[in-house]
């Protein structure tokens, strides 16, 4: 899709080829609609997971949008020949959906309205089952889409260099389900897959992917029809290794729905029903339960509580009280940590660099952490920065911080639950 950046250029991109088995090339073809898609991706590929929990959700049953999960965004993004203008009065909830309209009405120049919600700053993940039921206007000009983009495209990093998955992508009356992901790789490196529905997508079709760090796997209603191979950051793709945040919005022409627009069926409507992250580990976090925590180095976390307002450190040889913490619930699939002196782990994330400490007597957004399982059995605590705790270990006593990009060794621990 398209971000409003003056950085940001697009050009709807495919590559059709079976992924890998030839360099990637940055190539400026156009995503072809009618192509069916490759039946051999389907034999090859299984399931990422068998086992989901629910870490963050919006069900839109509300009477107007939730602003402590989604952004509103105003203007005309200036990408793809796109001809509405985004306003907020065009996002709309009620009857238990998101509303999103089109209409034909003169705005700043442009000749249509329409709506587009983001998460940024609110909400982002890296890795999970990502999906949305949702209900697609099918008239011509229309261009719905429902996708993600890199968090580091708002702190400086350029497009397509901060990554980006289009999870379901449709244009005009079509019934071609597009999913494709960009990144750099010596220019605008593109893939994707396309589906087509036995049902119209104006009926509610479940648009998902499920996202791990060997791979990022395509589904319509549960039917996998595509994957990307991003195992060790092959061919550059290392930007599908970090934060992501979530967007929908409709698209009025464009260079990927054409320039022609159906006025007489506006307004229209694309309707979602929810929006639901799964994380893909099979292990949830020990809610309750007194844990210690081990860094790579083989050290256990030591809150330092002995010590009021000192830095956290990861550099005792054995566990003792002030290595120990209570795993709390904050909702929305986010944990606390309780140190045994009553107060909570904070990232203190508002402030760059700065050291984590254990001394906050509440537990707000600086307080809360996403409980990741890696692939290797390690987890991994995110802040609500987007960023990873740090055990820091290869500075000896060096204080843990919550600024790392990537989850690598000394982002990972394991831990014992105390009996």
């Amino acid at each position: 899709m398209k971000r409003n950046l003056s950085v940001f250029r697009k050009w709807p991109l495919g590559i059709r080829q079976v992924f890998f088995l030839l360099p990637v090339l940055a190539l400026s073809c156009v995503k072809n609609l009618n192509q069916a898609p490759s039946n051999s991706d389907k034999s090859t590929v299984s399931r990422a997971a068998t086992s989901y929990q629910l870490i963050w959700s919006d069900e839109f049953n509300g009477t107007s949008l939730n602003t402590s999960n989604w952004n509103i965004d105003v203007g005309n993004p200036g990408v793809n020949s796109e001809q509405e203008y985004y306003q907020a009065s065009n996002v709309t909830e009620g009857g238990g959906y998101l509303v999103i309209t089109a209409k034909n009405q003169t705005v700043d120049g442009q000749p249509y309205t329409s709506g587009k919600i983001d998460s940024y700053g609110k909400f982002s993940t890296t890795y999970g089952r990502i999906e949305a039921r949702i209900a697609l206007p099918m008239v011509q000009g229309m261009w719905p889409a429902f996708w993600m983009l890199g968090n580091s495209i708002n702190t400086g990093t350029s497009w397509p260099a901060c990554g980006e998955i289009d999870i379901m992508e449709q244009v005009n009356t079509n019934n071609t389900i597009l999913g494709t992901m960009h990144w750099y790789d010596n220019g605008n490196a593109s893939y994707g897959g396309s589906t087509s529905t036995d049902n119209t997508p104006g009926d509610f079709h479940i648009y998902a992917v499920e996202w791990t760090p060997e791979a990022i796997n395509w589904y319509v209603d549960d039917s996998l029809y595509w994957t990307g191979n991003i195992t060790d950051n092959i061919n550059n793709t290392g930007a599908f290794q970090n934060p992501f945040y979530i967007i929908l919005n409709l698209a009025v022409g464009g260079t990927l729905s054409g320039s022609t627009v159906n006025t007489s069926a506006l307004p229209t409507n694309m309707l979602v029903d929810y929006v639901h992250v799964y994380s893909l580990s099979g292990a949830a976090p020990p809610v309750g339960q007194v844990i210690t925590l081990k860094g790579s180095n083989g050290d256990y976390v030591t809150s330092n509580n002995a010590l009021h307002d000192s830095a956290m450190q990861c550099n005792r040889a054995t566990a003792s009280t002030w290595e120990q913490f209570t795993v709390g619930d904050a909702g929305n699939g986010l944990i606390t940590l309780k140190g045994s002196n009553g107060l909570y782990v904070t990232s203190n994330n508002a402030l760059p660099d700065s050291a984590m400490q254990c001394n906050r007597t509440t537990a707000s957004t600086w307080e809360q952490f996403r409980w990741i399982v890696n692939s290797n059995g390690t987890i991994s605590l995110q802040g609500t920065n987007g960023d990873y705790v740090t055990s820091n270990n290869a500075q000896p006593d060096s204080a843990m911080q919550c600024n790392r990009l990537q989850a690598q060794g000394w982002e990972q621990f394991t831990y014992s639950i105390v009996n």
